[in-house]
């Protein structure tokens, strides 16, 4: 017999279509949980909800005497009176909860006490349980009322948890492109380790994440880089082939979810004992890199192989999924295809810069007296575009620009280069043509554009004697004026065949005093702060050094 009136009865399906409109989950939980705790006359009860990919129940909402701390933690959904419920797929009324031997004293036994009776139905959507409702200490037991109520709970909940869901990873989603952007704004490897790593803790809301890459010599996994919520010492890290949950994944090309490390034979402590981080669960994806190969049949082709793989660690609310591993593989394969650029680029820039090297030690190899002037040059310049505070990019000019200024002496004849006297008007004219055969061969070289004024220009002074146009001022470019200052600079401290080199004190006495005549004042001062601060050495103090 139903405690309520058929006018009441309707009364309370108005209500639960009402709350049906909310499209918020958790709104829709506290709405029809209320509801349904007053149709008991209950004033404390637990809600859970099934997620079927664990075998586990979750907490979701918790009234009354029973723990709110609970909320969040879960259990099996095979054990005690919910575990029954599940399996029954039925309402069960206990009227003497203490003594029957379903009741789970689990993270709720502290409330055992105070808990006497209990109504324990489930949420059924399609004769499928997705939850379970208990209400304790209740007043009026409403099977079937409450069954009712508690079905078409269930397929509200469906629609607003995959309303919920459609919102979540549409943001996830954005929050991934932003991310994706980001990695491929820089070509620096380390930051790009950097930020994967700690967007992937931000976007799949762990507590860690890591990425180790193959050594191809040993096989060992190399721990490349943590998130920064890894504070213990990560160095030196590495993990033997196949071993643990990131072995496994690297050897396989598998994408690995472990829900609970304890219970997966994988599971590679050495790194939790060498850190000191307590790892609960993992989500572990490879990283694939695609190797262009060239053959003799084919002219080329893409081979894909595992080169690492990323990992985050302990889900800060539920446990991984599988939206999440996708969210992770896509971020890891854009990872991958950035860092193979990141390298490539790394290679090429390392090589570019290797043959200006050669070039620039090939051009002062001509001249007996000058060995090792541009590279000089080139530190000098860099170490007062450094303290002129110039952007990065531009300094990076400067230095290829000081290995440059030379070049052009490729054009000037050996018997004027070596030439151990004093060289005659027309020898002379002849060596003033060496900053305009060096623009001239930079012209040719798109990539070399920029460096082509300090080329141009690392002989013109500030009062228009200088060559090969005769600036003025403003008219040399400040790549023009520091390659003067660093030129000068050398030039003066070096040995030659005529003299040897001069103190620094009486260099940069002359530089001062030719402040405005032939140099800019900036970047004389800014070269002795450099040289001040132990950044700059002359041709002797490197040979000394050299020989320490």
């Amino acid at each position: 017999m139903t405690h309520f009136s058929i006018p009441e009865i309707l009364a309370l399906v108005e209500r639960a279509n009402e709350i049906s409109s909310t499209s918020h989950l958790d709104q829709l939980l506290v709405q029809m949980f209320d509801l349904i705790l007053e149709v008991c006359g209950a004033e404390s009860g637990t809600l859970y909800l099934l997620d079927q990919s664990a075998g586990e129940l979750e907490f979701r909402l918790v009234r009354g005497s029973t723990s709110p701390n609970l909320v969040g933690k879960r259990i099996p959904k095979d054990v005690g009176i919910v575990g029954a419920t599940i399996r029954e797929r039925r309402p069960l009324e206990v009227v003497d909860i203490v003594n029957d031997p379903r009741w789970y004293r689990g993270p709720s036994e502290t409330a055992a006490h105070r808990v006497t009776k209990v109504i324990s139905f489930p949420l059924l959507l399609r004769s499928e349980p997705t939850g379970v409702i208990q209400i304790f200490n209740y007043q009026w037991a409403e099977l079937e009322l409450i069954q009712l109520l508690g079905n078409r709970m269930a397929s509200e909940v469906e629609q607003a948890a995959l309303l919920e869901s459609s919102r979540s990873y549409s943001q996830r989603l954005e929050a991934l492109v932003s991310i994706i952007g980001k990695i491929a704004s820089s070509l620096d490897r380390d930051q790009i380790l950097q930020i994967i790593l700690e967007y992937a803790s931000v976007l799949l809301d762990a507590e860690a994440s890591s990425l180790f890459l193959v050594d191809e010599q040993t096989g060992d996994l190399v721990l490349q880089s943590a998130s920064k919520t890894q504070t213990a010492d990560l160095s030196n890290i590495r993990v033997p082939p196949g071993k643990g949950v990131i072995g496994h994944v690297v050897q396989t090309g598998e994408t690995v979810l472990v829900a609970d490390v304890t219970r997966d034979e994988r599971y590679y402590k050495g790194i939790d004992q060498n850190t000191g981080f307590a790892t609960r669960s993992i989500l572990a994806v490879p990283l694939r890199s695609r190797e262009i190969k060239m053959g003799v049949s084919e002219m080329n082709g893409v081979a894909e192989h595992v080169i690492g793989g990323v990992e985050v660690l302990n889900k800060r609310v539920k446990t991984f999924t599988s939206e999440d591993a996708r969210l992770l593989e896509t971020l890891a394969s854009h990872a991958a295809t950035v860092l193979q650029i990141a390298d490539l680029y790394n290679s090429t820039n390392e090589l570019f810069h290797s043959v200006l090297r050669v070039t620039s030690a090939m051009v002062d190899a001509r001249d007996r007296y000058t060995e090792g002037h541009s590279q000089r040059v080139s530190d000098f310049a860099v170490a007062i575009a450094t303290e002129l505070g110039l952007p990065a990019e531009m300094v990076r000019h400067i230095q290829i620009s000081g290995l440059l200024h030379d070049v052009g002496k490729i054009g000037v004849a050996d018997a004027i280069l070596n030439k151990t006297g004093a060289l005659t008007p027309a020898e002379f004219a002849e060596m003033k043509k060496h900053p305009t055969i060096g623009a001239n061969i930079l012209k040719e070289v798109a990539v070399l554009k920029v460096e082509m004024a300090g080329v141009l220009e690392h002989h013109e002074k500030l009062d228009g004697s200088g060559y090969p146009a005769g600036l003025r001022g403003d008219q040399i470019s400040l790549m023009g004026r520091v390659l003067a200052a660093a030129d000068v600079f050398d030039a003066l401290t070096s040995d030659r065949p005529y003299r040897k080199g001069w103190d620094v004190e009486e260099t940069f006495e002359k530089m001062i005093n030719g402040i405005g005549t032939h140099f800019d004042g900036e970047c004389v001062h800014a070269l002795i702060r450099a040289y001040t601060k132990n950044l700059v050495h002359t041709q002797h103090e490197r040979e000394r050094l050299k020989a320490q």
